[in-house]
């Protein structure tokens, strides 16, 4: 976000190394195992994105989760394990690597090409160096449509170096945000805490050559990011946050059909280049 380039510089490298093990080293890049105007809409649109429970997304919530578990049709199986069952088992499998990731990472850019560029008033996004990052399966079963994942997150970011712009996955609650160029790439924004933890799900074709922008999701209030299970569609920007609910349980977050990549970022509004600190991040399943 906008702020004095030599305030943001001086109080950055500060930071930084003052944080040190939160923030990482100072001056460290991205360390990742390799890989082959504020806008909001008006009241209508408003409305319509939270009241989005069609197969595009479901934000199950209070429902009973046993009666919302996805078959797989091929083996009429049950493939999704209620998070209440989660709580019983002692080790989830990891389904990735740990991943750090930067609070410059721009959703927007999420499966684009090097150099690819989103321009702001004052500055640009660009690939690779505010790319999101891709989480690769060490498993590819456990990123089966389906499948439910579950993540492991530490780490605190900010997204301005100010007082009280600090914060871990969750996002600061009271400032919810959403992308001020709206849907970029035919990525769907999402109004979500700034700071957040956030995923897209995306499948093999080019991200900006996708035929259609999904529906955006809305996860302005606590209650909204307090779900049981979330069922994303492709391009949807969706709130993974801390990974858990207001009680402490694991929130799973469903593989949608045709899904070949998953990519993680933080949620900010624009220039998304001048944000400090970082996040490790790993997804993981309960093996069959």
């Amino acid at each position: 976000m906008k702020r004095s380039l030599t305030a943001v510089l001086v109080a950055r490298a500060i930071g930084l190394c003052l944080l040190g093990a939160t923030f990482g080293s100072c001056g460290s890049d991205r360390e990742n195992p390799p890989l082959p105007e504020e806008f909001f809409p008006d009241e209508s649109a408003e409305s319509a994105a939270a009241e989005i429970r069609s197969e595009n997304v479901s934000v199950l919530g209070s429902v009973t989760l046993e009666q919302n578990r996805p078959v797989d049709s091929s083996t009429d199986t049950i493939i999704y394990t209620p998070t209440e069952e989660v709580q019983k088992v002692p080790v989830l499998t990891n389904c990735t690597s740990q991943y750090q990731i930067t609070a410059s990472t721009n959703p927007f850019l999420a499966g684009m090409p090097n150099n690819s560029t989103i321009n702001y008033p004052n500055s640009s996004d660009r690939v690779p160096r505010n790319a999101p990052i891709q989480l690769a399966p060490t498993d590819v079963q456990c990123m089966e449509p389906g499948r439910a994942l579950y993540f492991k997150v530490d780490g605190r970011i900010a997204f301005d170096d100010g007082d009280n712009q600090e914060s871990n996955a969750d996002g600061i609650g009271t400032k919810v945000v959403q992308h001020t160029l709206g849907s970029v790439n035919r990525i769907a924004m999402a109004a979500a805490p700034i700071n957040s933890l956030i995923g897209v799900f995306l499948d093999a074709t080019p991200t900006n050559q996708r035929s259609a922008t999904a529906p955006q999701l809305d996860f302005r209030s606590a209650e909204k990011r307090d779900f049981k299970m979330l069922a994303p569609a492709l391009g949807q920007i969706f709130f993974i946050g801390d990974g858990k609910d207001s009680t402490g349980a694991m929130q799973a977050f469903m593989v949608p059909k045709g899904a070949t990549r998953l990519y993680v970022a933080i949620m900010d509004e624009y220039e998304w280049n001048n944000n400090v600190g970082r996040l490790t991040v790993t997804a993981t399943w309960l093996k069959p």
